[in-house]
C-alpha cells in the first residue's frame, strides 16, 4: 500500500475533473493519497476495492466509492482486466462558496437510496456532457455540478466530531500529511529514511515505527511503490528508454526498476508497454 499527496487542477473554468476510465485504456490501481477536492467514482463495470482512512470497502457495479476532502484514500479493481467507472473530483472551492464553514462538516449519504439515486444520475449527467463537448456544454456541466453541491450541502452534511481526537491523534495526522507532501516532492532524489526523519524532527528509528504504524508498510516498500506509480504513467505516456524511467523516478539503476515492476506488474517494463499498446 503506499500513498502520495495528489495535485488537482480544474479542467479549464469547470470546477471538477472528470474520468471515463476502463482497463483496456488506464492502470486501475491508485495509490493512497488524499487531496482537497471530493472523490466519486461510479463503477459502472467490475468492482472496486478501496482504503479509506485505513477502512477497506468493496464497491459492486452502481455504487459509488466516495471520498471526503482530504481524507487518505486508495483504489484498485478485484479485477484488472473488467473495469469501467466515472470519477468525478469536485473542486471543495466550489462548496466553499456556498458554505464558508464548509471545513468543520463532511458528507455522507450511506442508507438513503433516493439520495444515492439522485447523485448518480447527475455523475452520469457530467460524465456525458464531459465526453461529448457540445456547444454550450462548459454552462450546462457548472449547473450539473452545483446541483451535485445543493444535494451534498442539502441532505449530505454532518458536522465533523475531531473534538473526540486527542492531541497525540491530531498531531500524528498532520505529521503524516508532512511526510506525504515531502516524499511527493523528493521521490526522484536520492531520498534515505534518515532524511525524511530529519524534515520531520524524528530519529530515524522512531520516525521508522511512526511510519510503519500509519501506513502498515516499510518506509523503503512506500518509496518503491509511489516511484512505482510514478514510472508506470511515464511509461505508457513517452518514448523514454528504461534507463530514463528509472532514473527520473528515483530508482538507483535500472536492474532495481525491472525487478520492482516484475513483481508489481508480472512482466517487464517493455512487455508491459507492448501488451498495453495492443489493447
Amino acid at each position: 500500500m503506499n500513498y502520495y499527496q495528489e495535485k488537482v487542477e480544474n479542467q479549464g473554468n469547470i470546477p471538477a475533473q472528470i474520468y471515463i476510465g476502463n482497463s483496456q485504456c488506464m492502470n486501475c490501481h491508485y495509490p493512497l493519497h488524499w487531496h482537497t477536492h471530493l472523490e466519486f467514482n461510479l463503477v459502472l463495470e467490475g468492482t472496486i476495492k478501496g482504503v479509506i482512512n485505513g477502512n477497506s470497502v468493496t464497491i459492486p457495479p452502481g455504487d459509488i466509492f466516495f471520498v471526503n476532502s482530504s481524507d487518505l484514500h486508495e483504489t484498485d479493481a478485484v479485477d484488472q482486466n473488467h473495469m469501467r467507472a466515472i470519477t468525478l473530483l469536485l473542486s471543495y472551492d466550489l462548496l466553499k462558496e456556498y458554505c464558508p464553514d464548509v471545513d468543520t462538516y463532511y458528507f455522507n449519504w450511506s442508507g438513503n437510496d433516493t439520495i444515492h439515486q439522485q447523485l448518480k444520475k447527475l455523475i452520469l449527467e457530467c460524465a456525458k456532457l464531459s465526453e461529448k463537448k457540445d456547444v454550450y456544454y462548459e454552462l450546462e456541466l457548472s449547473i450539473a455540478l452545483r446541483k451535485l453541491c445543493l444535494i451534498l450541502l442539502k441532505n449530505c452534511k454532518h458536522k465533523r466530531q475531531e473534538k473526540n481526537l486527542s492531541k497525540p491523534e491530531v498531531k500524528s495526522m498532520v505529521d503524516i500529511r508532512k511526510v506525504i507532501a515531502f516524499i511527493e516532492n523528493h521521490y526522484e532524489d536520492d531520498l534515505s529514511l534518515s532524511e525524511i526523519a530529519t524534515y520531520i524532527g524524528m530519529s530515524p528509528n522512531y520516525f521508522s515505527r511512526f511510519f510503519k504504524n500509519a501506513t502498515n508498510e516499510t518506509v523503503h516498500s512506500y518509496l518503491t511503490h509511489i516511484r512505482l506509480y510514478h514510472a508506470h504513467k511515464e511509461l505508457l505516456n513517452s518514448t523514454h528508454s528504461i534507463t530514463e524511467l528509472a532514473l527520473n523516478n528515483g530508482f538507483p539503476n535500472v536492474k532495481a526498476f525491472i525487478e520492482a515492476f516484475k513483481k508489481a506488474y508480472g512482466t517487464t517494463p517493455n512487455k508491459y508497454k507492448n501488451q498495453f499498446a495492443k489493447r
